[in-house]
């Protein structure tokens, strides 16, 4: 018979390899699917801009999906807490349709894209 989870604590299933992410009222965590990168950011304003759902064809085939759930974050309120030397860039303007430049952020060593940061939304 499989262990049940504690309940009485706030509870992220295990995805990858890293097991120290956690969420609270105000802020959350997210691992690469290796675990060498970890990010923590806010939940609520003011640091939490926007949230939102798109169906671009860069966030189409950024993702293998048809939309993206997507979240915008103040760029002061992002924390790297670990790996944040081991992230990687790719970026581009072509199918952007502001044709600014949008810059990709993925783990170098499991390729899972963190984040993007977008000309059009500097800061």
């Amino acid at each position: 018979m499989a262990a049940s989870a504690d309940r009485s604590k706030p509870y992220i299933p295990q995805a990858g390899l890293a097991n120290d992410g956690w969420s609270k009222e105000d802020e959350a965590t997210a691992t690469c699917f290796c675990g060498a990168v970890q990010l923590a950011f806010p939940t609520q304003g003011p640091g939490l801009v926007n949230v939102h759902v798109c169906n671009c064809t860069d966030c189409r085939k950024i993702t293998a999906s048809m939309f993206a759930s997507n979240f915008t974050v103040d760029d002061k309120y992002l924390k790297h807490i670990r790996g944040q030397d081991n992230l990687k860039t790719f970026g581009q303007a072509q199918s952007i349709g502001s044709h600014k430049k949008m810059t990709n952020y993925f783990c170098s060593t499991c390729g899972t894209l963190m984040y993007r940061v977008g000309e059009s939304w500097p800061g």
